[in-house]
C-alpha cells in the first residue's frame, strides 16, 4: 500500500461514525481495506444532498471501512434534517467558504483516503471500490484520483445537452473529460465532485480558505507546481445536476470566469492559459463591430459570424452524435453564451478592487 498519513495515533483508531448522542464507533484497525472518509460540503442542499447521502449509503465498499462527513457553510433549509435521516456526521461552518469547508472536513477526516463528492450529486454503489483499486498502488507523485461527471438520466433535456457540451474541447476548455479518453492516464486537476485524495499530502497542503468557487482549480494548480498529479479514470463517472435552464447556465459561466480572474490576481500568474480567450474574443468583437460602424459597411462583423459558426459546427456534430436531439442545434448559441458571460465575469474579476469581492458585483 502507497504512504499513509502518520497521525501520531496507535493502530486501535476509533473512529466515531454518526451524529448528535446516537453514535456508533467503528475500529478502524479492523479489516484490511483501507479506511476512507468521504466528505459532502453544503449549503441549502435540501433538495438535492438527499440523492447524493442515498449514493454513499449503498456502497459496495465495506460498511464499517468508510464514514460520511457533511460540512456546512450555514443553510437555513432542511439539509441537517436530510443528513440526520441519512446517519452522516453534519458540522457546521457558518459563513464558511467552499474552501473552508472543505478544510474543515479534512481536520475531521479520520481516513487514509479523503474522498469528496458535491451535494448535487450521486456516485455509482462502487465508486469507493473503484478509486480505492485505482489509488492504493500509485506511485508518490500521484495526490489522488478521480473521474467524470455527468447529467443524471432524468435531469432536463438542456442539462443533457450542457453535459454534452462541456465534454468537448469547446466546452470545457482543457479539463480531462473534454477529451476522448478511453484509458486511465495522468491529468494536472480533477473535478473535486469526483476525486479521492491521498490524505498524507494535506500534511503540507490545503484548499484556501478564502474562495468559494474554482477552490478545487487553485489547489491542484498549486498541487501541480510542486510535482504532484492526479490519475483520471473515465469509467469512475458520477451523475451531476447541471444547469437546468439558459439563464443559470449564463450564470454560473460568469461566476467561473469572476473566480479564474479572482484566483490567477491572487496568485499573480496565469493559471489556465485559455482563460483570458473570451475576454479577448469579446474585445475583438467590439472593435470589429466599432470597424464596422466607423466605415458603415458590413465587413468584419459578418466575416468573424461566419467563421464562428463553421468552427462551432464541430462542437454541433459531436453533441448532436452523443444527445440525437434537435436542441443540439442551440451549441453554437450555447457556446457564444458560455464564451460571453465567462468572457464579462473574466473582466469583472481582473477590474474589482482590491481586496478581490468573493462574490460577483
Amino acid at each position: 500500500m502507497k504512504r499513509a498519513r502518520d497521525s501520531g495515533k496507535t493502530t486501535t483508531d476509533r473512529v466515531i461514525l454518526g451524529t448528535g448522542d446516537d453514535r456508533s464507533v467503528s475500529d478502524q484497525s479492523a479489516g484490511d481495506d483501507p479506511f476512507v472518509t468521504v466528505v459532502v460540503v453544503t449549503y441549502n442542499s435540501e433538495r438535492t444532498v438527499g440523492e447524493t447521502l442515498s449514493s454513499l449509503m449503498a456502497q459496495t465498499y465495506p460498511d464499517e471501512r468508510y464514514e460520511v462527513l457533511v460540512i456546512d457553510g450555514g443553510s437555513t433549509d432542511g439539509t441537517r434534517a436530510v443528513a440526520d435521516e441519512h446517519g452522516a456526521g453534519f458540522h457546521v461552518l457558518e459563513g464558511g467558504t467552499i474552501g473552508a469547508c472543505r478544510n474543515r472536513g479534512i481536520d475531521l477526516a479520520q481516513g487514509e483516503y479523503v474522498a469528496f463528492t458535491d451535494s448535487d450529486c450521486a456516485v455509482p454503489a462502487t465508486w469507493l471500490c473503484s478509486h480505492v483499486e485505482r489509488i492504493v498502488d500509485a506511485p508518490d507523485h500521484i495526490a489522488g484520483v478521480g473521474g467524470p461527471n455527468r447529467p443524471f438520466p432524468d435531469d432536463s433535456e438542456f442539462a443533457k445537452v450542457v453535459g454534452s457540451l462541456q465534454g468537448t474541447a469547446f466546452g470545457s476548455g482543457g479539463s480531462p473529460q473534454s477529451h476522448a479518453i478511453d484509458q486511465i492516464r495522468e491529468v494536472r486537476s480533477v473535478a473535486c465532485c469526483n476525486v479521492m485524495y491521498d490524505a498524507s499530502i494535506f500534511a503540507d497542503h490545503r484548499f484556501d480558505g478564502d474562495i468559494n468557487v474554482g477552490e478545487d482549480a487553485e489547489f491542484h494548480y498549486r498541487l501541480s507546481e510542486t510535482g504532484y498529479r492526479f490519475r483520471f479514470d473515465p469509467s469512475i463517472a458520477v451523475s451531476h445536476h447541471l444547469s437546468a435552464d439558459f439563464s443559470s447556465f449564463t450564470k454560473k459561466s460568469r461566476s467561473y470566469g469572476y473566480a479564474m480572474a479572482r484566483i490567477q490576481r491572487r496568485h499573480g500568474t496565469v493559471i489556465r492559459w485559455y482563460s483570458a480567450l473570451p475576454s479577448l474574443a469579446l474585445g475583438g468583437g467590439t472593435l470589429a463591430a466599432l470597424g464596422d460602424l466607423a466605415s458603415r459597411k458590413l465587413r468584419f462583423v459578418p466575416l468573424l459570424l461566419v467563421a464562428y459558426l463553421l468552427v462551432s459546427m464541430y462542437p454541433t456534430a459531436q453533441v448532436y452524435r452523443d444527445r440525437r436531439h434537435p436542441l443540439a442545434l442551440l451549441v453554437p448559441v450555447l457556446l457564444a453564451a458560455q464564451y460571453t458571460y465567462y468572457g464579462i465575469g473574466f473582466i469583472e474579476g481582473l477590474l474589482a478592487p482590491s481586496p478581490v469581492p468573493q462574490e460577483l458585483p
